[in-house]
Parts: structure tokens; sequence; C-alpha cells
């Protein structure tokens, strides 16, 4: 298990309806016993929308924010992550209007335009390290912290 820190950035699965296939930008606040967390969130809201929202997490729910790896020029199919209403969700580039992105996501099928500041490559947290999808480059690895080129 990774070792988390209080005040770390992190990100938090969507686990509810709506928010699955999405990951959230948190700070983790806190380990509840060891394998629960404190956090919050930095874009979701209280119901009242007053503060930003606080809750426990399962450890398997966070990782830790993956690597930037200053890829700026995405093709049609890429596997990408797209900031949409306040979260990183997994998609493929449909169509690139320079220098925007159309991405077409994966949990809806919707397509949403997004600036090329929100969109970034897709990786997956497996065993501590940062890795192209099976489906990504082949043979190819990012550890947290390493600034790669796809």
């Amino acid at each position: 298990m990774e070792d988390y820190r209080p005040n770390q950035p992190i990100e938090v699965r969507g686990k509810q309806e709506g928010f699955l296939g999405s990951h959230y930008p948190a700070t983790l606040l806190a380990a509840i016993g060891r394998n629960h967390f404190l956090v919050r969130y930095q874009t979701r809201c209280t119901e009242a929308r007053t503060r930003l929202l606080i809750e426990s997490v399962d450890a398997s729910e966070i990782r830790p924010v993956p690597p930037d790896l200053q890829i700026s020029n995405f093709n049609a199919g890429d596997r990408v992550e797209a900031f949409v209403n306040g979260g990183w969700w997994v998609g493929r580039i449909a169509r690139k209007i320079d220098p925007n992105y159309y991405v077409r996501l994966d949990s809806t099928g919707n397509e949403v335009h997004c600036a090329f500041y929100r969109v970034r490559i897709h990786l997956e947290w497996e065993d501590g390290n940062w890795v192209y999808p099976r489906n990504g480059p082949q043979n190819s690895q990012a550890k947290e912290g390493e600034e790669k080129k796809c």
C-alpha cells in the first residue's frame, strides 16, 4: 500500500452513480485506522454549497496525482483523461480543433469540448507505479515524478 501523508494532493475515484469512471482532486487530511483516510475535495462541495466536501474514503479509492508528462499534442483515438465538472474522466480523443479537443467519455459516450490544458494522457495506478493502460503504448511505464514523452 502506498504511504500517504497529511496534506498530500491525491485523487479520489468516484464511486457513486453518475461519478463512476472519474477521479476528483483532493487533499489527504488524515489517516483513519489502516485502510481509511479523511480527504477534502478541491472541486466538490457540500450539498449546501457552502464549503468543500470532506469525507472518509477507503484506501482502495485513492491514488497519488499522476505525473505531469508535458504531452500537448494528442491525436484522434488517443486514450486520455479530460477535466470535466471538477473531475478527471477517461475517454478518447474524438477530434482536435487547434488548440482544443473533443473527447468521447468512456462512462457516458458523450463527446465533450475541452481546452488543451484540461486534457492529459491516461495512466493507471498499479502496484505503486503509473503505467500506460494495456491498449496504450507498448512496454512503457511512467513512475511517479518521472517526466516521459510518449
